[in-house]
């Protein structure tokens, strides 16, 4: 990536980098110790860095759990667009309205402009980074993700078999 490319992508990604960093913290404050917070952009190696939580949990899997809390971002946008009725629910899924996208889209305005950045900026903050998704299987496949698993399935096989 050149450097003009990045300066782009981290001025119109911004916000969006802070509300997914600020989930892992959130997350990091719920599950375990929050022990550091950084949106600004750093190069790694070759890679670029646009923001970072750092963050110690006495259990591995729970380190997935904070790994996976961007996720709640695609979650409230998901809300947001079935309460503003562009989404809706059929037979337990999802289907779009395509009608009133394409009745907003004939008298689109400048505010419309805004709120469409805004959804781009939930998925951006909603999307799980190669670190975050390293994190998830390190913490699943875990002595404690493993016992949680077993925990959870066996639950869940007396609940439905009672």
């Amino acid at each position: 990536m050149t450097y003009c490319t990045f300066c782009i992508k981290l001025i119109f990604y911004f916000p969006g980098t802070v509300l997914h960093e600020l989930a892992h913290y959130v997350a990091a404050l719920l599950l375990g110790t929050a022990e550091g917070f950084s949106v600004v952009p750093r190069r790694e190696g070759d890679t670029y860095v646009l923001g970072s939580v750092k963050s110690r949990t006495r259990y591995k899997v729970l380190s997935s759990f904070i790994a996976l809390a961007p996720i709640i971002w695609w979650l409230i946008l998901f809300l947001t667009l079935r309460h503003l009725h562009v989404v809706g629910m059929g037979r337990d899924m999802p289907y779009i309205h395509f009608s009133a996208i394409a009745k907003k889209l004939r008298a689109f305005t400048l505010l419309d402009f805004f709120f469409l950045w805004l959804f781009i900026q939930m998925l951006w903050a909603g999307r799980l980074s190669f670190p975050d998704v390293k994190n998830v299987y390190r913490g699943l496949f875990s002595f404690s993700g493993l016992v949680t698993a077993g925990i959870a399935a066996a639950a869940y096989y007396f609940i439905h078999t009672y």
